[in-house]
């Protein structure tokens, strides 16, 4: 926010405020201290009307500074265009609009000009990742001290930038700059469907979405037979993740997607919005260093469930609320956070208040939806007063175990199936969703929009896991077969042909890959889609905007409007003989899973789940990334690979080439590398 400046004796009158749900300026007359004006900010109205974005937001406008006295100009900082707007201002209502752009680095959001007033500074928040050779090697809490200063942890990668400029450099050139700016942010991409996103269209009629938690794409396809995978950082590969290999040898193999998010906390939104709130993007990185805060990116907001309308439903869910069963009242008490407005969920078109989640795109295009897992309120997994118990069956007993986050969704939630919890096992989510569809939805009437959280490859709490599923390796597994679960649900259903799967990580912090920290596996899996690598750019933003298309949704916001749909997944003609049979892992035998016979020899993992817990002691999987994920990902790679040495800059050339050769090379040091570390793991058991 900025004052006006009349002169140094008059005092100023009008405050202006950045609003970066709303992407305007907003003016603050201070005698009367109300709004007497909102300047729309994201660009000039003739390129918002021509390209048909005046619906939307997305810009997330985050600051704003005043020209010298008399020049009449406002600079505003948009974040997600990376750009900053030049606002001419005649007066209060008296036509302040933008006049052009500037292009900016990585998510601005701070411009100050020097005292003089012919330069301007702009802090840019991110830059991009690069390599990240010397990830924390240290384990456990103990070695935070020493691991934090290496700064190659993913949030740490994204460093700031100042960049600077001569105003009257860039105003000279404001027409030049404003087209670059367009051209950036791919304006002209709001065009209209394609032939093959309409054939794609009009014979699906119902999308799954499956998110999950954290891997890159050489973590878990680098051994992959094709694409552009590193073995040597497959961590979890085939013989961890054979349903997930195969879906990408069924159908399309994604070898250059990308997710949008650094983390967790705005992996969320990005998956769920195809946008990350400024708060959130603000918010992130201090919790990730921990340094305070909150994670507000899944309906809790400063860890007050603002879905629950009442101070009563609020101190049910989490004793810890004044006046709840650990907390004493507390004068005021009802008054904290009053209402439900989310202050980190994004608006939705025409600035309809936290309405611009996926599901509110399908509820305002009047399609049905059935939640499993998204945004539920976890603080009574971890709170031994509240705690809910971690039950294979709860609708057998009516035990409710998922209490939505998010107004909207709360209705369309399964209220017996589990969210976020590393000790439960995905198994048991699947068999909920099994029971769910086998009694709902069998013979008819599937939603048309259906968000599934299998999240337990994001692994941990291998103390308090149930049923053995207490390794990283069993962990993997575990959600492994779940999806394969899912996907062999729907092939065998009448479902088959009139649905798509769509499965994601939110993000891709938790590993290594040659090519970028951010590049991350995505399957698409249906009847169009093509069986054939896909190596076009593409990430988080284009999944949900091809996601819509598919469902004839409106966009969301500004992001996903100018992304593009991923049309060169599909063929315009469906494969009606497509089909799909899960598989389960060896591994999964040593685990108490009532995974089918014939029964297979007990696959032992690396390590098992006394040193899994010793060397992640006082590490926090209370809810996603409450760990320090530089260390886990370490701890994860030693109990993993033993003393195979940890993997060094990526290197970002293409191992599409030679594959065969290279995947017999990667075997057979990896059956040596398994005779020399059988001693070690021993020794660490």
């Amino acid at each position: 926010m900025t004052l006006n400046h009349l002169n140094h004796v008059q005092p100023p009158t009008l405050l202006y405020v950045a609003e970066d749900q709303s992407d305007t300026v907003d003016v603050i007359d201070l005698q009367t201290n109300r709004v007497v004006e909102s300047i729309p900010v994201i660009a000039p109205a003739s390129v918002m009307q021509s390209y048909s974005l005046t619906a939307y937001t997305g810009a997330n406008t985050n600051s704003v500074t005043l020209a010298e006295p008399g020049e009449d100009v406002l600079y505003v900082t948009n974040g997600n265009l990376n750009n900053i707007a030049v606002v001419a201002l005649g007066g209060t209502n008296a036509g302040d609009h933008v006049v052009g752009l500037i292009p900016a680095g990585w998510y601005p959001n701070s411009i100050s000009l020097s005292k003089d007033g012919t330069w301007a500074y702009v802090v840019n928040a991110k830059s991009p990742t690069g390599a990240n050779p010397n990830w924390c090697y240290n384990y456990g809490p103990q070695g935070y001290p020493t691991c934090a200063p290496a700064n190659e942890y993913n949030p740490q990668l994204t460093k700031a930038g100042l960049q600077s400029f001569q105003l009257a450099n860039a105003m000279a050139q404001l027409t030049t700059l404003t087209n670059q700016v367009t051209k950036n942010n791919r304006f002209s991409n709001t065009s209209k469907t394609g032939p093959v996103m309409t054939a794609v269209h009009q014979g699906i009629q119902h999308v799954i979405y499956i998110l999950k938690e954290n891997r890159t794409y050489d973590q878990i396809l680098g051994d992959l037979e094709r694409g552009k995978g590193d073995p040597n950082l497959a961590l979890f590969g085939q013989a961890i993740t054979p349903n997930q290999h195969r879906l990408a040898l069924n159908f399309v193999t994604l070898d250059n997607f990308r997710d949008s998010a650094e983390v967790s906390n705005d992996g969320w939104p990005w998956s769920t919005s195809a946008k990350a709130p400024d708060v959130i993007e603000h918010q992130y990185p201090i919790f990730y260093a921990q340094r305070g805060l909150s994670l507000d990116s899944e309906g809790l907001n400063r860890n007050v469930n603002v879905a629950l309308p009442t101070l009563a439903e609020r101190q049910a869910a989490n004793p810890l609320m004044p006046g709840g069963a650990l907390s004493p009242n507390v004068e005021g008490g009802e008054d904290l956070l009053p209402g439900q407005t989310d202050l980190a969920a994004p608006d939705g078109p025409n600035n309809e208040v936290n309405t611009g989640y996926l599901w509110d795109a399908a509820m305002r295009a009047g399609l049905s939806v059935r939640a499993y897992g998204f945004f539920v309120d976890t603080t009574c997994y971890n709170e031994p007063s509240c705690a809910i118990p971690l039950a294979h069956d709860p609708f057998s007993s009516n035990l409710i175990v998922a209490h939505s986050a998010n107004v909207a969704l709360a209705p369309f939630t399964d209220p017996y199936f589990r969210g976020f919890d590393p000790s439960f096992p995905d198994y048991y989510r699947y068999k909920e969703w099994e029971r769910d569809f086998d009694t709902n939805y069998a013979h008819g009437a599937l939603p048309n929009l259906s968000p599934v959280r299998l999240m337990h490859d994001h692994t941990g709490n291998f103390g308090t896991s149930i049923d053995l599923v207490n390794t990283p390796d069993r962990d993997q597994a575990d959600n492994d077969y779940a999806v394969g679960l899912l996907v062999e649900k729907i092939a065998h259903s009448i479902y088959k042909n009139n649905t798509l799967i769509f499965i994601l990580e939110d993000d891709a912090q938790d590993g290594g890959d040659h090519v970028d920290s951010h590049r991350s596996p995505a399957y698409i899996v249906g009847p169009y889609v093509k069986n054939q690598v896909v190596s076009k750019a593409y990430n988080t933003i284009d999944f949900l905007r091809t996601i819509e298309e598919v469902l004839g949704l409106k966009p969301m916001n500004l992001n996903d409007a100018l992304a593009t749909p991923m049309s060169d997944v599909f063929n315009t003609v469906p494969n009606l003989a497509w089909t799909f049979t899960a598989t389960p892992l060896a591994i999964l035998y040593c685990t108490n899973l009532p995974v089918p016979p014939p029964m297979q020899p007990c696959n032992n993992p690396t390590a098992n789940s006394e040193y899994w817990s010793r060397v992640t002691q006082g590490l926090d999987f209370s809810d996603a990334d409450r760990i320090d994920g530089a260390a886990f990902n370490r701890i994860l790679w030693k109990g993993m690979m033993g003393d195979k040495p940890y993997p060094a800059a990526p290197t970002g050339i293409d191992l599409s080439r030679n594959r065969e050769k290279l995947l017999a090379e990667y075997r057979q040091a990896e059956a040596r590398a398994r005779k020399v570390n059988t001693t070690t793991t021993r020794n660490r058991e």
